[in-house]
């Protein structure tokens, strides 16, 4: 319901709930429910039953939330080059964030989409999931005050990866800007406006061209991290 890809409004709902109930399936053998162990015991009264569904949705809809945020971190980056780059005057639809969006930041989602579903991403994330049963057990995730500093160091993470993926980018064109200013000051019958648009858009695409073998490992690197984000928010 809230992770990236599989929250997607493209994918039916019906085909939603028979993945989470076949999960169920697959991942209740692995829950050791004992009696003696008063975390994992069964509820016995309907209030205990509504309250252990709600904390297992406020685990779900977290680690829903995490993942997301490493798709955020690549949605803030192209949106970083598209403004310096000037693509954010045209905006297209984007049919995952159902927002609209530069065709930059389109190309980049549907980049990290490819690159996720590549190193096997969604194994990961099912995988951590699975794993956030046994950190912590059905009935005994709170949020506290320690959970709320992982988010908190989580989120002010992205923008710096975002800095780091848009960097390259951003440098060039700021020196291109120095550089039409340089123009502008030095022979003021050139137009830099007028030059200075077509001129930051074909920089924009070079540097994007020679600089995107640096930048998808760094993708990588931070669709790699899924699980230990995910594990580090369960365990409280």
């Amino acid at each position: 319901m809230s992770a990236p890809i599989f929250n997607s409004k493209s994918i039916p709902t019906l085909t939603k709930i028979s993945l989470a109930g076949l999960l169920s399936l697959i991942f209740l053998p692995s829950l050791e429910i004992s009696e003696v162990n008063e975390a994992m015991a069964l509820p016995t009264t309907t209030f205990e039953f509504v309250l252990t569904v709600a904390q297992e949705i406020l685990i779900g809809v977290l680690i829903g939330f995490v993942t997301g945020l490493m798709f955020t971190t690549i949605s803030i980056a192209a949106s970083m080059m598209s403004l310096q780059i000037g693509f954010r005057t045209a905006n297209l639809f984007d049919p995952f964030t159902n927002t609209p969006t530069s065709s930059l930041e389109q190309f980049y989602t549907l980049l990290a989409i490819a690159l996720f579903l590549t190193i096997n991403g969604h194994h990961m994330f099912i995988q951590a999931l699975a794993r956030t049963f046994q950190i912590a057990p059905i009935g005994s995730f709170v949020i506290n005050q320690i959970t709320i500093d992982k988010l908190i160091i989580l989120t002010g993470e992205i923008f710096n990866s975002a800095t780091r993926i848009a960097l390259p980018i951003m440098g060039t064109l700021l020196l291109a800007d120095l550089g039409l200013g340089l123009i502008a000051r030095a022979v003021p019958q050139v137009q830099v406006f007028f030059l200075g648009l077509p001129l930051k858009i074909g920089l924009g695409l070079i540097t994007l061209a020679f600089t995107l073998i640096l930048t998808t490992p760094m993708i990588k690197h931070l669709f790699s991290e899924i699980t230990h984000h995910i594990l580090a928010i369960g365990a409280n």
